[in-house]
């Protein structure tokens, strides 16, 4: 069964579909469709690898920066200690 639909596209992605692989714009917009729908899990399941390796990434920062600044407060708090003789 096939259903007869008229759309209105913008330029740049009727370019898109007509690049797409396929005899025929109806069969090049079918398979941009199908070929979404086919690779959806796995594009999702990178998604939240990335995701999970992206939050990792920001608690290693997060926490690596709180170590340079305590090791900031430390030399300064040095440097301050030399400076005015204090032991």
């Amino acid at each position: 069964m096939s259903v007869a639909k008229s759309i209105r596209i913008p330029e740049e992605i009727y370019y898109y579909i007509m690049d797409y692989n396929g005899d025929g714009f109806n069969q090049k917009f079918i398979n941009i469709i199908r070929d979404a729908r086919d690779t959806e899990e796995e594009r999702n399941a990178t998604l939240s690898i990335l995701e999970h390796q992206i939050k990792s990434r920001r608690e290693y920062l997060q926490k690596t920066e709180q170590k340079l600044q305590e090791m900031s407060r430390t030399v300064y708090s040095m440097y301050t200690d030399m400076q005015y003789g204090i032991h």
